[in-house]
C-alpha cells in the first residue's frame, strides 16, 4: 500500500494515517482492504468446485480490523449509512458537549440581577410585544434582539429567565454551526471547537447576557461558514446561509461594520494574490476560489447572487421596517428603517470614537482575553506560526483565520470603547484556530513528546477554561463585581428591594376593609416615585407598576405622600442628597412661610442599597509589591495567582448607591425578609 493518499480535488500528497486532506480539506479516498489469498482459492482455468466456507474460515479470512485513523475513527465510518442515524463515538461526544453547553446555558439564567444594558434591552424588547412599537435607536443597536426577545416573551412568558433565553439558544446555535466545519477540520477538529466554545467562559457569560453580542458572534460565524462552503462547492444554500447572517448580524449591531471591513479586506487581497497566480495554471486550478466565484457569479451564476442579495433584502425588511410589532397591521410602516440603521448607526458609533467611553487602556483586550481564554490563547499562537512556516498548513482556511484574529484585536483595540462583551468578536477566530492546532496536536501520532506535552497542556487549559465559566457564570449568583468580564454588575439588593416593593403593595391591599376596595385594589396600582439615576435597571423590575414616575434629578415636594421612592446617591453632588433626605425625612415643612408639622404619610424612612458594583484594579498598588509575599505583604505573583484562581482582589470595590424612602406609616410592611 502507499505511504500516502493523493487528494482527489487538490492533487496534495498526505499521509496514509489521515482522513481529510491537508491542504483543503476535502475527504480523502480511502482504499479498500483486500482479503488476504487463500491456497485453496480457484485459480484461472481450474475446474475444481468452489468450497462452501464455515463460519470459521469466513472469520480467518475477513479483516480483524477497519483501517483506524489518528483521530480515533475508523474506516466503518466512512461507509455510507442504509438509512436512519448511526450512533458513533462522533454523535455520542456531539451529545455529551450539547447537554453540558445546555447545561451551562440553561441553569439558573434568570438568578443573576439584569445589568443596566441587560434591563435596556429586556425592557423595550417587552414594550414591542405589548404592541407599543419600537424605534431604532443607535445608542441600543438592533432591532434584531428586540425581535427576538418579543417573540420569547410571546412564547414563553415575561420574567427575567426568559429575557435570557434568546441569547442562551444563540449559545447553543454557535456551538451547533460548529458541525459545518468538519471539511476544513476534519470530525475531531469540529468537536474540539464545539467544546472549547460550550466551556470558554467568554461564550458561556454572553450567552446568558441579554446584549447582542453573543448574537452578531454567531452571525458572523454563519457568514463564515455559509463563505467558505460556497466557495468549494457552489450550492446556493450556503450562499443563502452567508445572507441570512449578513442580514441578522447588520439588524444586530453596528460593529459589523468592523466584521464586513475585515472580511472584505482579506477577501480582496486574497483576489487580487488568485488574479497572479494565473500564469501557474496547477496552482490556480487549486487556489483560484474567491477569482473564480467572483467570475462565476459575473457569468452563469449571477442569478445566485441576486437571489441571495434578494434574500438579505427581505429579512432587512422585516426587521428595519417594523415599527409597532409582529402582530401590527402597519408592519411596513417603517420606510426610514433602513438609513436609519445603515447611516444613523454610522454615524453615532463613529462619533462615539472620540468619546472613549470606558476609558479603557489600548491593551485591554490583551490583557483580558488570556485571563479568561488561555485555552485558545496558547493554541492560537502556535496556530499561527506553524501554519504560516509549513507550507502544506497555509490553507486558505487557516490564513482566513490568522488575518482574522490580528485584524480583530488591532481594529477593536484602536476603536474608541473598549468593553469586556467586545473581546467575544476577536476571540472567535482565536477559537476556531486554536481548535484546528489542538486537533493537528491529538492526530498527529508522529510528534512524539510533543504530542503527549501537547495534549497535557490541553487537558489542563480546558480545566482553567471550564473552572472561569463556573465562576463567572454561577459564582455570588453570576452577579461578582470582581469578575473582569462582567465591567459593571447590578446588585442583589436590586432584586432584593424589587421583592420588597411587592411585599409592601400587597399589605397594603390586606389593609383595605370594605370589600370592594379590597376587590378593586390591584398591587401593580401603588404608586411609586423613581429618580432618573434608578431608572436603569428598575424600569425593567418594576415594569408592571402602572402608577410609577420617573422624575429627573431633585424629587419635588409634590411627590410626599407616595409610598415609594427612590433616589440616587450622588457622591459628585452631595448638595442633591442631603436636600432629598431633608425634604422626606424631615418631620416639619413650610407652609405659607411658616414651620408646620408633616402628617404621618408625608415622614419617611431612608434605607440605603448598592445599585451597581464594580472592580477597578489599583495597579499602581500591584507594581509597588515586592515579586514575591512577605508576612501580611503579599508579592505580584501571590496577588495574580489569587486573583485568577479564586477572584480576590487587592483594592476595595466601587459602587453606586441608592436610598428608598418608604411612608414612615408603612414601615413596619418594608422591614423583615421577603418570600
Amino acid at each position: 500500500m502507499a505511504d500516502t493518499l493523493k487528494c482527489p480535488k487538490c492533487g496534495e500528497e498526505n499521509p496514509k494515517t489521515n482522513r481529510f486532506c491537508d491542504s483543503c480539506g476535502s475527504k480523502l479516498n480511502i482504499p479498500a482492504v483486500a482479503a488476504p489469498a487463500r491456497e485453496d482459492a480457484a485459480k484461472p482455468g481450474d475446474k475444481k468446485k468452489f468450497k462452501t466456507l464455515t463460519a470459521k474460515e469466513e472469520k480467518e479470512i475477513r479483516p480483524s480490523k477497519f483501517i483506524a485513523f489518528s483521530d480515533g475513527t475508523t474506516s466503518a465510518d466512512l461507509a455510507p449509512s442504509t438509512g436512519g442515524i448511526v450512533i458513533n463515538w462522533e454523535i455520542i461526544a456531539w451529545l455529551v458537549i450539547i447537554i453540558g453547553a445546555f447545561a451551562i446555558r440553561f441553569i439558573d439564567l434568570g438568578i443573576k440581577p439584569l445589568h443596566h444594558d441587560e434591563s435596556m434591552h429586556a425592557f423595550y424588547g417587552w414594550k414591542l410585544f405589548k404592541g407599543e412599537g419600537y424605534s431604532y435607536n443607535p445608542m441600543m443597536h438592533g432591532p434584531f434582539h428586540y425581535h427576538a426577545n418579543a417573540l420569547i416573551y410571546f412564547l414563553f412568558g415575561t420574567s427575567d429567565y426568559t429575557a435570557r433565553v434568546a441569547p442562551a439558544i444563540f449559545g447553543m446555535l454557535g456551538i451547533l454551526l460548529m458541525w459545518n466545519f468538519r471539511p476544513y477540520m476534519g470530525k475531531t477538529g469540529a468537536l474540539i471547537a464545539a467544546f472549547m466554545m460550550a466551556i470558554s467562559p467568554t461564550w458561556a457569560y454572553q450567552a446568558r447576557f441579554i446584549r447582542e453580542d453573543i448574537f452578531m458572534a454567531v452571525d458572523t460565524i454563519m457568514i463564515f461558514i455559509g463563505l467558505m462552503r460556497y466557495f468549494d462547492t457552489r450550492k446556493l444554500n450556503w450562499l443563502y446561509l452567508a445572507a441570512v447572517g449578513l442580514a441578522f448580524a447588520w439588524a444586530t449591531k453596528e460593529a459589523n461594520y468592523i466584521t464586513m471591513f475585515i472580511f472584505g479586506t482579506f477577501l480582496f487581497f486574497r483576489w487580487i494574490w488568485e488574479y497572479s497566480l494565473r500564469i501557474v495554471p496547477e496552482r490556480f486550478e487549486k487556489e483560484g476560489l474567491v477569482f473564480k466565484t467572483v467570475e462565476y457569479w459575473l457569468g452563469e451564476g449571477k442569478w445566485d447572487f441576486f437571489k441571495a442579495l434578494g434574500l438579505f433584502a427581505l429579512v432587512h425588511g422585516l426587521l428595519y421596517f417594523n415599527k409597532n410589532g409582529p402582530f401590527w397591521p402597519n408592519f411596513w410602516s417603517n420606510l426610514k428603517g433602513i438609513p436609519d440603521g445603515y447611516v444613523g448607526g454610522l454615524v453615532y458609533w463613529w462619533g462615539q470614537h472620540g468619546v472613549a467611553r470606558g476609558s479603557q487602556p489600548w491593551n485591554f483586550y490583551i490583557l483580558m482575553l488570556p485571563f479568561y481564554e488561555m485555552l485558545s490563547v496558547f493554541f492560537m499562537l502556535i496556530a499561527s506560526v506553524y501554519y504560516l512556516v509549513v507550507a502544506q498548513k497555509r490553507t486558505f482556511f487557516n490564513v482566513f483565520c490568522i488575518y482574522w484574529w490580528i485584524m480583530s484585536v488591532l481594529v477593536y483595540s484602536w476603536a474608541g470603547e473598549k468593553m469586556p462583551w467586545l473581546a467575544i468578536h476577536p476571540l472567535l477566530p482565536m477559537l476556531i484556530l486554536g481548535a484546528q492546532m489542538a486537533t493537528d496536536v491529538f492526530q498527529r501520532l508522529d510528534w512524539g513528546w510533543k504530542r503527549s506535552a501537547g495534549i497535557t497542556v490541553f487537558i489542563l487549559l480546558a480545566m482553567l477554561s471550564l473552572h472561569g465559566t463556573i465562576y463567572v457564570c454561577f459564582n455570588g449568583a453570576g452577579a461578582s463585581p470582581k469578575e473582569s468580564l462582567i465591567y459593571v454588575q447590578t446588585s442583589t439588593d436590586v432584586t432584593l428591594v424589587s421583592k420588597k416593593i411587592m411585599k409592601l403593595s400587597k399589605n397594603m391591599k390586606n389593609m383595605l376593609w370594605d370589600s370592594q376596595a379590597f376587590r378593586a385594589f390591584d398591587e401593580h396600582n401603588m404608586e411609586i416615585v423613581c429618580e432618573d439615576y434608578c431608572t436603569w435597571p428598575f424600569a425593567w423590575y418594576l415594569r408592571d407598576y402602572t402608577k410609577i414616575a420617573y422624575d429627573p434629578k431633585n424629587i419635588p415636594e409634590n411627590e410626599m405622600g407616595k409610598p415609594v421612592i427612590l433616589s440616587g446617591i450622588e457622591e459628585a453632588n452631595a448638595g442633591h442628597d442631603q436636600r432629598v433626605k431633608d425634604l422626606l425625612t424631615s418631620e416639619t415643612k413650610v407652609v405659607n412661610g411658616k414651620t408646620v408639622p408633616k402628617k404621618t404619610e408625608e415622614i419617611y424612612i431612608p434605607y440605603r442599597y448598592k445599585l451597581r458594583e464594580w472592580w477597578a484594579p489599583d495597579e499602581p498598588k500591584w507594581w509597588k509589591a515586592p515579586l514575591f509575599g512577605q508576612q501580611n505583604n503579599p508579592g505580584k505573583l501571590e496577588m495574580l495567582w489569587n486573583r485568577y484562581m479564586y477572584r480576590e482582589v487587592w483594592s476595595d470595590l466601587g459602587s453606586y448607591d441608592f436610598i428608598v424612602y418608604i411612608r414612615k406609616d408603612l414601615e413596619k410592611f418594608w422591614a423583615g425578609g421577603v418570600e
